[in-house]
């Protein structure tokens, strides 16, 4: 991929970024799109600042870097959580042969590609902060359920889980893209990179809270767990959510 004309143009190198703009350009004119006459705006001394980390924690990117954080967490905790633990759960608590228990696992994989497929195709349709509030909420329902008949079968585990997985993958799938939407080119790389580190931590906070709450409580309050850790996810996108659809970079980050 072309490097960020943006970023190009920040570092001085004028005509890299002019070649760029023109590649985009034929590429919009090819596909029938009509090009707006170029609006020459003053050069803004941001523009080509050094980024500095410390911006992440200032002003209104504060908050954005908050809500960022929570969204990477939740969504990564969960379908980590889940993804790791359900073939244990298939053979050691239902005594499914090992095969089977693998292949239910697979099944919760590849209803999560089915799902991303179909956000990439609508997210920009539907905007980022509606699709993540619906998800996150539509995600807690098969989980909730769960909760509620007691996990007590595999079949009840292998269609509704996947299924919260598959809702909730759509996020994890798109946060890479949200979060460099947040950020103007000097703090894209490091806001994006610190957010993204949070879905380490959480990948692995996920499994290990699986194991105490199941060994407290059982195997149906595993998924009360994930279903409230969803709703937060809803609950701070609603409240902090920044929504990007049909905004030019400028605009989301003066």
């Amino acid at each position: 991929m072309p490097e960020s004309p943006r970023w190009l143009a920040s570092k001085g190198r004028i005509e890299k970024a002019d070649k760029v703009v023109t590649l985009l350009e034929k590429d919009a004119v090819k596909e029938g799109k009509a090009l707006p006459e170029p609006v020459i705006r003053p050069l803004d001394p941001k523009a080509t600042a050094r980024s500095d980390w410390r911006e992440l924690f200032k002003g209104m990117y504060l908050r954005r870097t908050l809500m960022i954080w929570v969204l990477w967490i939740c969504a990564y905790m969960i379908n980590n959580g889940l993804v790791t633990w359900l073939p244990t759960l298939y053979k050691q608590a239902f005594h499914l042969p090992l095969q089977t228990s693998l292949a239910y696992g697979w099944i919760t994989s590849a209803v999560g590609v089915v799902a991303s497929l179909v956000c990439a195709l609508t997210i920009d349709k539907v905007g980022r902060k509606r699709w993540y509030q619906i998800a996150f909420l539509a995600g807690a329902v098969p989980l909730l359920t769960l909760t509620a008949l007691g996990a007590s079968t595999a079949t009840q585990v292998v269609v509704l889980a996947p299924i919260a997985y598959a809702i909730l993958q759509t996020i994890a799938f798109s946060l890479y893209l949200y979060s460099a939407e947040l950020y103007p080119t000097r703090l894209r790389a490091v806001g994006t990179g610190f957010g993204s580190a949070w879905l380490r931590a959480a990948s692995s906070l996920g499994p290990i809270l699986v194991a105490f709450v199941v060994a407290d409580v059982g195997i149906r309050y595993v998924f009360a767990v994930f279903a409230a850790v969803a709703v937060i996810g809803g609950i701070t996108t609603l409240l902090f959510g920044i929504e990007t659809k049909g905004k030019v970079l400028e605009e989301l980050s003066p």
